[in-house]
């Protein structure tokens, strides 16, 4: 594992992944390597009577632990998102559009990995600059970035050391930036 950006690629008319497999493979020499699919899915705190909901990902197991705790935890909603993987040399780009769209579509996720660093320090400009050359001019992309009131460190995650906790903090702030659930 790498370090990892994850994006909102804007695309409002649905076109985007035809768009970005035509970039990757043809402008771009990359290749599809595999199909790719993540599952997203908001439980809500039953006793909560704030707004702020929590998003789990995690193994069969803990959802296993969360069904059993139903009293405590409830299942809000689940979006699949369907889509490939790409590479271009120390780069990993993941795709995927939601497998059925709704009235909350937005566009397509990306996320692009560094793989030749575990350091988010050596990687951000590296992948700011690759996420530059990777997007056409036209289209907009969303992305969460740490800053002094939401850091990795904050929450209790390594700023010097990025792991997949980090991709899914990343996606957390990202959905509830864009009321994506």
């Amino acid at each position: 594992m790498g370090v990892t950006s994850v994006l909102l690629w804007k695309d409002s008319n649905g076109q985007g992944m035809m768009k970005f497999h035509e970039r990757i493979t043809t402008t771009l020499l990359g290749s599809a390597k595999d199909k790719w699919a993540i599952q997203v899915k908001l439980y809500r705190d039953i006793k909560s009577t704030g707004t702020d909901d929590v998003i789990v990902e995690a193994e069969r197991e803990m959802e296993n632990i969360l069904e059993k705790l139903k009293n405590l935890w409830l299942l809000r909603q689940t979006i699949v998102y369907d889509g490939n993987t790409y590479i271009i040399g120390d780069f990993l780009i993941r795709v995927a559009y939601p497998k059925t769209t709704n009235s909350n579509y937005k566009g397509m996720l990306v996320e692009v990995e560094y793989t030749s660093t575990i350091n988010p320090h050596v990687a951000a400009p590296i992948l700011h600059e690759f996420i530059e050359m990777l997007k056409p001019p036209e289209i907009d992309i969303v992305k969460w970035e740490p800053d002094d009131e939401h850091s990795f460190s904050k929450i209790g995650l390594s700023e010097d050391a990025f792991t997949r906790a980090h991709t899914d903090y990343q996606y957390m702030m990202l959905f509830k930036m864009e009321n994506l659930l």
